[in-house]
């Protein structure tokens, strides 16, 4: 019972991260930062204008590392939901050694598995 439930949150995981623009986010958020240090080393710039522009890039790097940071919770829920029912002592969700041994290669399979489906069935 307990290697069905961890394996379904991991394909919940897995199935999350490719559905949810997640690693556009984080790349969209290392976009602002670069542009906020190039911004910096700018010569020739009021400094009255950097400090402007700085602080609209602050703004905009904040927001985009809210939205990427949201992003990772939701992807991440199913494994927190799996790690608070495999601590109620009373549940039948105890993630022993030899579940968290089987989790591992049947979820990286999986991956693989999904991975080379999804290139195979993508328009070319």
């Amino acid at each position: 019972m307990a290697l069905l439930v961890a394996l379904l949150a991991v394909v919940a995981v897995l199935e999350l991260a490719r559905a949810l623009p997640l690693l556009a986010a984080f790349g969209a958020m290392a976009e602002c930062s670069q542009r906020a240090m190039r911004l910096i080393a700018l010569r020739g710039v009021s400094e009255w204008g950097k400090e402007r522009a700085m602080q609209l890039l602050a703004r905009r790097l904040f927001a985009r590392s809210l939205r990427a940071g949201a992003l990772l919770v939701v992807v991440a829920s199913p494994f927190v939901a799996l790690l608070w029912a495999g601590s109620d002592p009373e549940s039948q969700l105890h993630l022993d050694w030899t579940t968290r041994l089987w989790v591992f290669p049947l979820a990286l399979g999986y991956a693989l598995f999904r991975t080379q489906l999804g290139r195979r069935v993508q328009p070319r």
